[in-house]
């Protein structure tokens, strides 16, 4: 494992991640992941930054502000089966020292809190062991409940039909 000063993991929050991630999969993203999108989709301007360093922190977005072949991967998948695979997949590589650690599936909070110990910084590693759990439901490796996966950001009309949209496709997969 990396030594403490140079292991970090996502620490955005996660209604601002998973509706990043939604929405992309949706095709209701620009092409682009710059801050003036990233707002414009709803993630608050003091969120930006946080939620852009997660997206390159998981190899979603690169540095000039594109998606990257990964997340085109997630874009690409027909069924929530894949959705839920190419995930997964992602989960698996970007946080590979958790997953030697614990099994997310039988993990404790203890547990989590000790693969991610770490992780820096340590202020941060709540949000980041929340983020991580939320990813890991949205891919289907652990249950999700209500509270653990938040809906797609805000309640305006568009908003809801963005969910309902998202909700209707998987229905379907």
């Amino acid at each position: 494992m990396a030594h403490p000063t140079e292991a970090t993991a996502p620490a955005a929050g996660v209604v601002n991640v998973l509706s990043v991630i939604r929405r992309y999969r949706l095709r209701e993203f620009p092409r682009r992941f710059g801050p003036d999108d990233l707002h414009h989709v709803g993630i608050p301007f003091i969120d930006v930054d946080r939620t852009m360093h997660a997206l390159r922190l998981m190899d979603l977005v690169d540095a000039a502000n594109a998606a990257t072949p990964r997340f085109q991967r997630i874009q690409d998948c027909e069924s929530e089966e894949a959705y839920c695979e190419a995930l997964a997949e992602l989960l698996r590589e970007v946080y590979e020292p958790v997953f030697e650690s614990c099994d997310p599936t039988t993990a404790s909070d203890m547990k989590l809190r000790s693969a991610f110990r770490e992780y820096e910084p340590a202020e941060e590693r709540e949000r980041m062991i929340a983020l991580f759990k939320a990813l890991c439901a949205e891919a289907g490796m652990i249950d999700a409940s209500s509270s653990l996966i938040p809906p797609v950001l805000g309640t305006s009309s568009r908003n809801l039909q963005m969910m309902q949209q998202y909700e209707s496709r998987k229905g379907n997969a």
